[in-house]
């Protein structure tokens, strides 16, 4: 009996973009109950989702109809899980750590998903019972329509926890930790890959790799066709896939220098997805994925994720994580460097830097010290905010809307 009970029952997930679509469209067809949260301006699905009755059409490698909750009240999206899963993407994740410092959680478990390096911002915002960060979306997908399309889904992620009200001793408490893992591994229908620190995990995100080199060597077809090609068969030609490697070896070379082995990018690729066959090389795997040729899904400007958020919380903290090491990452530096003559935006001043995480005259030794765990508690870290209005104790809180359940 004990077996067939789930301890993971209820789950929130923050951002109704693509990814949240899909994660609750995987969560509700696994029987769990999961609430859809959408900032007021950036609502997403959710509107489909409500035009729908509550419910959520889903195809491809998942399939089917779910009934899922949705709300544009925070409170209400907390009250509904003690589990909160955010896929927003990185640009929007200040905005969310924002709102969610207003809340006490400290019994709440927060999953980032995508995280980029999220952790070193909110370490000393919020108190959470525990911050997780993924190193990637566990989904291809894509909003069509009234429907979300998962063109495939990956086989592994890899994941790291660091819950920061803890002491370090109560932190590496064995039970405590088996207990949260077993959780957290409920959540998520691929196999977790459980990384020894925030920069393994971190480094783990095979997104710039893909995305920047692709998108920038494209910016004319982008710009000419608003996206009307198949970004993977089409963009990612043997010269642009090129590139993609060598930015991989500089990955690799910086996750080297700090004594961590992280998967080449075609071998992820082989991993990760069910292929006919194996790949060769990456133009092999990007000229013949089925899943990724499934649709275009090119950029339909150079405004687009795929720099803001690759470019700014990828590349710009591996590049800065290198230099520390002594690696000069020339071909990371060179695309950093083009984004930024292309949108006309400083992505070295607005990344998420070693320098807003407080490291920037650190070594790497403390660098990786950093990265690796040890938390700085201090009494006030998480004091209610003086324009919280909730003082920072849910029960006090007037929700501002009904959640819309589906009938």
């Amino acid at each position: 009996m004990a077996e067939n009970f789930d301890s993971v029952p209820t789950v929130t997930i923050i951002g109704a973009g693509p990814c949240g679509c899909a994660f609750a469209a995987d969560l509700a067809s696994r029987g769990k109950s999961v609430m859809l949260y959408a900032h007021p301006d950036h609502r997403g699905g959710t509107d489909m989702i409500e035009k729908n009755d509550g419910w959520l059409n889903a195809a491809g490698e998942i399939s089917g109809k779910f009934q899922i909750k949705t709300t544009s009240d925070l409170y209400i999206a907390i009250r509904h899980s003690p589990f909160i899963v955010t896929t927003v993407p990185s640009y929007g994740q200040d905005t969310i750590l924002t709102l969610l410092s207003q809340f006490d959680l400290k019994n709440h478990t927060l999953i980032i998903n995508v995280g980029n390096f999220f952790y070193l911002s909110a370490r000393s915002k919020i108190n959470a019972h525990a911050i997780l960060e993924t190193d990637i979306s566990p989904y291809a997908t894509r909003i069509q329509g009234d429907t979300v399309f998962v063109k495939g889904c990956k086989k592994t992620l890899s994941i790291w926890a660091e819950p920061p009200n803890t002491t370090q001793v109560e932190r590496l408490d064995p039970q405590a930790e088996l207990g949260l893992r077993h959780k957290v591994e409920m959540i998520f229908s691929q196999k977790l890959v459980w990384c020894q620190n925030l920069l393994e995990v971190g480094l783990n995100n095979v997104n710039p790799v893909v995305h920047c080199p692709a998108a920038l060597m494209n910016a004319g077809w982008i710009e000419a066709t608003k996206g009307d090609f198949y970004f993977y068969a089409q963009g990612m030609s043997p010269a642009v896939s090129r590139v993609t490697e060598k930015v991989d070896k500089e990955r690799l070379a910086i996750s080297h220098a700090y004594g961590l082995e992280i998967t080449p990018i075609t071998t992820y690729m082989n991993q990760n997805y069910n292929n006919d066959r194996e790949y060769t090389d990456y133009h092999d795997f990007a000229s013949g994925s089925v899943v990724h040729n499934k649709t275009k899904s090119s950029p339909t400007s150079l405004n687009h994720r795929y720099l803001l958020e690759d470019v700014l919380y990828g590349l710009v903290p591996w590049y800065e994580l290198g230099v520390k090491c002594g690696l000069a990452s020339p071909t990371i530096r060179a695309l950093i460097e083009m984004a930024a003559v292309v949108s006309g935006f400083d992505y070295f001043e607005h990344g998420r830097t070693l320098k807003s995480a407080g490291l920037g005259d650190a070594t790497k030794e403390q660098v990786l010290h950093a990265l690796g765990g040890p938390v700085d508690k201090t009494p006030s870290s998480h004091a209610p905010l003086p324009e919280s209005p909730i003082g920072n104790k849910m029960e006090l809180h007037t929700p501002l809307q009904t959640a819309r359940v589906g009938a």
